[in-house]
């Protein structure tokens, strides 16, 4: 993997001096909006998924993934919103939350199918790399989608996570198609998000079996993301049920075997899953709203003239670098020293512990 980093020498921070008046009007105008109410309550013990009572799993699945809307739709008030059709705003930090929680996910898929990568080796490739992404990297590439696409079953959406997959048919015309239509049946027969993720995943797994049977288990957990985005008319997927599918209390039997879609318990398992996932995806959420509160805080104090975009790129990514953010605007060395600025107030972390070649996030 080559990496690409213009000057891999941090520049100190530097202090701040008085800015002009009149730039400092001008700074304050161009402040992102205030991240609403930080202060998520942590998930209920009621609400949060038993270890191996299955009896269980559906209420505590369902439960933690409402107490979870309630964070996607709180949004600011008044926030513009294109269509009614969206609902409520979603908080600024949603797509930093998205991406990351893409990023776990990767690194399941990737033990899934019995790569080296981990979440750091994986953020490195998306972010730093110059070459095509390798297998692991696709995976990546793959719940990245969740942030970029709308939760809908589009035949476009379909084909871009099969091309990243390679699964046999990804070329021919009808496939995708074939594929929205009858997961869009699945999802208007079932009585329930959670019946519908599970009865989704299902009919992928049957539809990619040609493929590699790996390729179709992880597009198969893809779609359950996306169907139960789509029943819960969440604007975007949201990276799930891999994370927590490869749970140790999912597995059963002598051998431990794991579930799979086409499994007679799917259902029960998808529920489990999504009742553990969502307990890690809540506390994400809270630890992510303060930190998003502290970023937009000191913007007003950034006195590089890209800075507003620089803000917008962390609120929006799992992590930016100093050569992504030079590309919006600021100079490699005026990127680097925003960077260093906002380690120093405390808005963001340096995800790598290098002292070359380094990502920020929030």
């Amino acid at each position: 993997m080559t990496l690409v980093d213009s000057d891999p020498t941090p520049d100190a921070v530097s202090a701040a001096g008085p800015a002009p008046r009149r730039a400092g009007r001008a700074r304050r105008a161009a402040a992102p909006a205030a991240v609403k109410d930080p202060q998520i309550q942590s998930l209920p013990r009621w609400a949060r998924a038993p270890n191996a009572d299955r009896d269980a799993a559906a209420f505590a699945a369902g439960a933690g993934l409402a107490l979870f809307d309630q964070i996607l739709r709180g949004g600011p008030d008044g926030a513009d919103v294109s269509s009614a059709a969206q609902g409520p705003a979603e908080p600024a930090y949603t797509g930093c939350l998205r991406q990351r929680l893409a990023l776990k996910a990767a690194e399941s898929c990737a033990t899934l199918s019995r790569l080296r990568e981990d979440a750091g080796g994986l953020r490195d490739a998306e972010h730093l790399a110059g070459v095509e992404p390798s297998p692991a990297g696709r995976l990546h590439r793959l719940f990245r989608l969740d942030a970029a696409r709308p939760a809908r079953l589009h035949a476009a959406t379909l084909a871009a996570a099969l091309s990243l997959l390679s699964l046999p048919g990804t070329d021919a015309d009808d496939l995708p198609q074939s594929l929205a239509q009858a997961l869009s049946g699945c999802l208007a027969g079932a009585p329930d998000p959670l019946t519908a993720a599970a009865r989704a995943s299902a009919v992928a797994m049957k539809l990619c079996a040609v493929g590699s049977a790996i390729d179709a288990e992880v597009f198969a957990l893809w779609v359950a993301d996306l169907a139960l985005a789509t029943r819960l008319d969440w604007a975007r997927p949201v990276p799930l049920l891999a994370i927590g599918i490869l749970h140790p209390s999912l597995r059963r039997g002598p051998k431990g075997k794991r579930p799979r879609p086409l499994d007679a318990d799917w259902p029960e398992a998808v529920a489990l899953a999504y009742g553990l996932a969502i307990g890690d995806a809540h506390a994400l959420a809270a630890d992510l709203a303060r930190r998003a509160q502290r970023l937009t805080a000191v913007a007003p104090k950034l006195r590089a003239r890209g800075a507003r975009r620089v803000v917008d790129m962390l609120l929006a990514d799992d992590a930016v670098t100093p050569a992504a953010a030079a590309r919006a605007g600021l100079s490699d060395r005026a990127a680097r020293r925003l960077f260093d600025r906002l380690v120093a107030l405390g808005a963001v972390r340096e995800l790598t512990g290098r002292e070359t070649f380094r990502i920020y996030g929030l």
